[in-house]
């Protein structure tokens, strides 16, 4: 009896350490082909092409035109500004999807995390931040996807007139 005990006790062990290590044995996450577009280049949102955006929505429902566009420096400093998304399956859990959105650039930079997911039909991507204080999930905020490609990605968040427009990251 013992010698089985001092058999068993380790393998016990050894089995519930691999448990833990891998995550809890969830099933990793699948992407589907536009998932894998979507988490395959770092999205950086370009802040001259998204204002366009909206200048064009002002113009379609008031008939204003507004001809604005960033330049110079003030360009310069949007840009460095400008946030820059990324789709993953989570590193820690990979039963998960996991997103960052970083604003600005190196040591200045400030950056949210949370998960992701698509709605049934893969039209929208549904993000709900990771709220660190409360430590929970924020409630999910969707946006539909307009355009998707490698050059692309075009965003407009649930409610909102302009959509946000992302070039790959360089």
């Amino acid at each position: 009896m013992k010698k089985s005990i001092r058999i068993i006790l380790p393998l016990m062990v050894a089995a519930f350490l691999m448990l833990i290590s891998c995550g809890g044995g969830g099933e990793k996450a699948k992407l589907t082909e536009k998932g894998q577009l979507l988490s395959s280049i770092a999205w950086k949102l370009d802040p001259n092409a998204t204002l366009k955006g909206t200048t064009d929505s002002i113009k379609d429902t008031t008939g204003i035109i507004a001809n604005i566009e960033l330049k110079d420096d003030v360009k310069a400093i949007a840009d460095f500004v400008a946030e820059t998304l990324q789709f993953a399956i989570d590193s820690k859990d990979e039963s998960k999807l996991s997103y960052s959105r970083t604003y600005g650039e190196g040591f200045l930079s400030t950056s949210i995390v949370g998960y992701w997911s698509f709605n049934e039909d893969e039209t929208a991507v549904i993000l709900k931040e990771w709220d660190n204080a409360a430590s929970k999930e924020k409630d999910p905020v969707t946006y539909k996807i307009i355009e998707l490609s490698r050059e692309k990605l075009v965003l407009q968040k649930e409610g909102d007139m302009a959509p946000n427009i992302y070039f790959p990251k360089h």
